[in-house]
């Protein structure tokens, strides 16, 4: 008799596999080789807001479409943070003047990256849930 845990296990155990890969790889990249840039070591620091465990979850409830958005959405998300982070940072920076406050330096010293990160997976998961919604409608059909 099969029941939501084991039912489609050969493909939740490809996701699951698939999925600690990449949050690994990049959890050792991070604490390794990028462990100087920000983002990087910002999400390794906070363990990646334990988004692995979020994609683990919908791995162990069948939603695998869902679960790979979310990790492609981080993947994607801390590149784009990143880059865009330090794009908006450095412009910013450029308006610091010797006349500038300590808080006003300060704003304009912030790192966006974090929240480009969170904005970018928030995104991809409401797209793998409309992915999963729109496969599971396919799949009824047929």
């Amino acid at each position: 008799m099969s029941n939501i845990f084991t039912r489609n296990l050969k493909n939740k155990t490809i996701a699951l596999i698939a999925s600690a890969a990449v949050f690994g790889i990049l959890y050792l990249l991070s604490m390794t080789l990028l462990n100087k840039v920000y983002l990087f070591k910002w999400a390794a620091h906070n363990l990646y807001c334990y988004e692995w465990v979020i994609a683990a979850v919908l791995i162990v409830f069948d939603k695998l479409i869902v679960s790979y958005f979310v990790t492609f959405g981080n993947l994607v998300g801390i590149l784009i943070g990143q880059l865009l982070g330090d794009l908006i940072r450095s412009q910013r920076m450029k308006l610091i003047t010797p006349e500038t406050t300590s808080n006003e330096e300060y704003f304009l010293s912030y790192h966006y990256g974090a929240l480009i990160w969170m904005i970018t997976i928030l995104v991809c998961l409401a797209a793998g849930i409309v992915a999963q919604i729109i496969s599971g409608k396919r799949k009824q059909n047929t």
